[in-house]
């Protein structure tokens, strides 16, 4: 068995394990102590699912900032000396308007992500509460059955009833 529950890995990022994660998810569950079938490994993974997304997200950000900054910084240098107050603050006004854009869009990306993080999680903790609920009603019928075969409900021996239904006597505790 791998040290990294790969079918698990897959569910979480429709994707393979790369080298990189299986390093960086190792390095977790050493320092943690965690075997494969561990049940902290669902929210580890989900957790850093969340993670890379929100990283990957910000990296896409400053990106598209410094290609939009990079495009404004060549905008002056085109207008010439006489256009370069009005340009600037065309470029102001400008990077004002797509550091808003991206900002929005960085943030709707960033609750749309979490949203369905959320409600994912959500649907595997009912599934596993209702899985321990069954269970544990499982468990408990199956001690009383055992409770009863070892020592008997009927104090006596059954009998029949005037009615003609069979009835022991129970005698409590």
């Amino acid at each position: 068995m791998t040290v990294l529950p790969e079918d698990l890995f897959t569910q979480i990022y429709r994707r393979a394990p790369t080298e990189q994660d299986r390093t960086r998810l190792t390095g977790v569950k050493a320092g943690l102590g965690l075997s494969p079938r561990d049940e902290l490994w669902p929210m580890i993974m989900v957790l850093d699912h969340y993670d890379q997304t929100i990283r990957a997200g910000r990296s896409a950000t400053v990106k598209d900032v410094q290609r939009v900054l990079d495009e404004l910084r060549a905008v002056p240098d085109r207008a010439g000396p006489i256009a370069s107050a009005a340009a600037q603050k065309a470029v102001a006004r400008i990077i004002e308007e797509a550091s808003d854009k991206i900002a929005h869009a960085s943030m709707q990306k960033s609750i749309t992500t979490a949203d369905r993080i959320s409600r994912r999680e959500l649907i595997v903790a009912a599934i596993a509460g209702a899985l321990l609920a069954v269970g544990l009603a499982a468990a408990a019928g199956w001690g009383m059955y055992l409770v009863l075969e070892a020592r008997g409900l009927c104090a006596e021996p059954p009998g029949a009833t005037f009615e003609g239904d069979i009835a022991c006597i129970v005698q409590r505790l």
